[in-house]
């Protein structure tokens, strides 16, 4: 068995694009405006260089199990959060420890991606969830479940649970209204809503084109323009439905590695030929 098992979630009132599958988990580097973000724990999914800490401290312990929530990092209706478990007796994890079932609660509905990994000295088993949610995320209480830890060769039980933690997400977004119609071979849609965050950026929209049960298929080009003028073109992780219509997340680059922002370095975003000045 793998010792990096992934699974996926959603409620019913999500849907997720399909390339989400293949990319979300991919390893990124940075660029020109994009900067790493926060602790050692994301550097274990992602490839990133600045870290600036900043933890939760409350911690849940259960059958001797310490868990935690490491890192939150929200941009509007996306967020990636990453938790932690660890033994409170200090002991070392089978080094193929795994959660069968992983589940994060939204009060409005999400869809997710999920990872999880053993730390090298085997004292943690950290999950990183990729998060689109239906609402804002801003100051929402967030869940997350774990039904058990197994040893990941022979399935034997390390800890029984359940284990829940519960914390209120903080958002990291500049978000800018705007309404710009954009038409796509058959699909029109107005664009409302652009969030810029350290993990990427989301616009928001509604179709009008008759085909709202529908999220479409075909997104606009979104490039970054940083204060230098170095432009970055970035590609979508997710499509997903929102409770005005559907979001594209864009955090991906042109080789579809993950990118993180650095928002103090960016001047504009630009959707198609339209510039959006950032706001300060």
């Amino acid at each position: 068995m793998s010792k990096n098992k992934a699974g996926k979630g959603s409620f019913k009132n999500m849907k997720r694009g399909m390339l989400t599958a293949a990319a979300v988990l991919v390893i990124g580097t940075s660029t020109t405006v994009a900067a790493a973000q926060n602790t050692d724990y994301f550097k274990m999914f992602f490839s990133v260089k600045e870290m600036s800490n900043k933890t939760i401290d409350q911690v849940t312990i259960v059958s001797g199990i310490k868990m935690k929530v490491e890192e939150s990092m929200s941009g509007g209706k996306s967020a990636i959060i990453i938790a932690s478990f660890e033994k409170a007796d200090g002991s070392i994890f089978p080094k193929d420890a795994a959660i069968p079932t992983l589940e994060l609660d939204v009060k409005n509905g999400a869809s997710y991606m999920v990872d999880q990994r053993v730390t090298e000295d085997g004292r943690k088993l950290i999950a990183m969830f990729d998060v689109d949610a239906s609402s804002s995320l801003n100051g929402e209480k967030v869940t997350v479940r774990a039904d058990a830890i197994t040893n990941g060769e022979t399935d034997e039980i390390v800890a029984e649970g359940p284990f829940k933690h519960t914390f209120i997400v903080q958002d990291h977004s500049n978000r800018m209204d705007i309404d710009l119609t954009i038409k796509q071979q058959n699909e029109a849609a107005v664009l409302k809503t652009v969030y810029v965050s350290p993990i990427g950026i989301g616009v928001e929209g509604k179709r009008v084109d008759g085909k709202t049960d529908f999220l479409p298929e075909h997104a606009p080009i979104v490039k970054v323009i940083a204060k230098d003028n170095a432009i970055i073109e970035l590609n979508t992780s997710s499509t997903s439905t929102t409770d005005i219509g559907f979001k594209w997340q864009y955090s991906l680059d042109q080789d579809g590695n993950r990118v993180f922002l650095e928002k103090s370095k960016i001047k504009a975003i630009m959707i198609n030929d339209q510039m959006i000045s950032v706001n300060e």
